[in-house]
């Protein structure tokens, strides 16, 4: 399953995208990885793959966006494949 995580301004000063990728790739662990990145007009995303799906997916999704939440990014998106738009990840805990 693809989740884009977006960034609709610029990360805090003591926080890069870097940290952000690693922070998602540590919460992943065997189960996903992040695959790409991007920024532009003061957005930023990092795209990744995870492999499952089902419970386990929505389980590994909420464990993303807590992973941002308790990092102070719970600002920023996590959408999944099938969604337009996303929902902040403070949303999502």
């Amino acid at each position: 399953m693809f989740i884009e995580v977006i960034g609709d301004r610029p990360l805090p000063d003591a926080v890069d995208r870097d940290d952000v990728e690693d922070l998602l790739e540590q919460t992943l662990g065997d189960e996903g990885s992040v695959t790409g990145a991007g920024t532009g007009d003061g957005r930023w995303h990092l795209d990744v793959e995870i492999d499952t799906d089902g419970r386990q997916a929505q389980l590994l999704v909420r464990r993303l966006a807590q992973a941002l939440a308790d990092t102070g990014l719970g600002w920023v998106r996590v959408r999944l494949e099938a969604e337009e738009t996303g929902l902040a990840a403070s949303a999502l805990v």
